[in-house]
């Protein structure tokens, strides 16, 4: 896929996967689906949000080329996942300069699952923040969604939020923004919640919170679409997450 333009200095530089059949060895993806990373340009620093899985990784250096990117200080590693960071070595190969930035458990997971050297990693704390001159990001940890190490990231001067897994949709499609009709996407997201997230259910009632407060002004992703409209993906996970029942049915068991 092409690289897209977010906003000023935000490129979408991640990858469609159209005939993807399964994920997880389990889940079907009737409508394929995305491998989100974005790139922020700041006055000083540039950093990467997530990379790609690795059958993509070419796709991902490639729109880092069209970008004429020379320089990567710090790739921001969300979640250990191999579809968000089986690409990080090899952006590390062609960054040699560059950090990978994470909490203490990624680290560890990133480590077992892709052997990257330990004085790669820069450490970041819940609520720490991260300059890159012009533009500062803001770490929000959100355990437990779907991983004990899950965290998002947040653009502070845009009110960007990135949220890999969280608020994520199996769907490839040509464009990064949802459409206008956003019930097109509705049955997408509400399904990737009923099969990976649903079992975190409380942990995501603790968590959206932490959203909520931020108050963003656009959700990203680490798969399908980007949310101008942040509210009507955080309406629709706070009633799929609620205690509150819409449709209740009795099941009898009888036996003879």
């Amino acid at each position: 896929m092409a690289v897209q333009k977010v906003d000023e200095d935000v490129y979408y530089v991640g990858s469609r996967h159209w005939d993807r059949p399964i994920f997880d060895e389990l889940l079907e993806l009737p409508k394929g689906t995305s491998y989100n990373s974005y790139l922020i340009s700041g006055s000083q620093k540039t950093a990467l949000i997530d990379s790609v899985d690795p059958c993509k990784k070419h796709e991902l250096l490639r729109n880092l080329d069209v970008l004429n990117v020379k320089n990567i200080d710090y790739i921001i590693a969300n979640h250990a996942e191999q579809d968000h960071s089986g690409s990080i070595p090899a952006v590390l190969e062609r960054y040699p300069q560059a950090k990978v930035v994470t909490n203490e458990k990624c680290k560890s997971l990133l480590i077992d699952l892709l052997d990257i050297n330990e004085d790669r990693f820069m450490i970041i704390n819940d609520n720490d923040t991260l300059s890159l001159g012009d533009k500062t990001l803001q770490f929000v940890f959100t355990p437990w969604v779907h991983w004990p190490e899950t965290m998002s990231v947040y653009l502070v001067e845009k009110k960007m939020l990135f949220t890999c897994d969280f608020f994520g949709s199996h769907i490839a499609t040509s464009k990064i923004f949802g459409p206008k009709d956003e019930k097109l996407v509705y049955e997408g997201a509400k399904r990737y919640y009923a099969e990976i997230m649903m079992p975190f259910r409380r942990n995501i009632q603790k968590n959206i919170q932490k959203v909520e407060e931020l108050n963003p002004s656009m959700i990203l992703p680490g798969h399908g679409v980007v949310y101008k409209n942040p509210q009507f993906i955080i309406d629709a996970y706070k009633k799929w997450i609620s205690d509150n029942v819409d449709n209740e049915a009795l099941i009898i068991i009888y036996a003879r």
